[in-house]
């Protein structure tokens, strides 16, 4: 391996390094996200509870995004 091709391969290492914390946080929220929601009546339901459930889906959001800008940093094409 070069050394340009080792510098390749260990940046896309660190990226998906990355990318693995955010890609299980997102799999434990929607998990929760998912037993609250099938759990729950929704008549039992307060606006904070919604509001909760909101905030919770917002943050799986994020940690998807992110995942998905590291993994599409990984797919750009080097600078020869």
């Amino acid at each position: 391996m070069t050394g340009r091709s080792h510098e390749e391969a260990e940046a896309t290492r660190r990226l998906l390094a990355q990318a693995v914390p955010l890609v299980d946080e997102a799999r434990a929220l929607s998990y929760a996200l998912l037993r609250v929601m099938a759990s729950t009546p929704r008549e039992q339901l307060s606006r904070d509870d919604i509001d909760a459930l909101c905030q919770l889906a917002y943050e799986l959001l994020n940690k998807l995004t992110q995942a998905v800008e590291l993994f599409q940093e990984i797919d750009k094409p080097s600078d020869p």
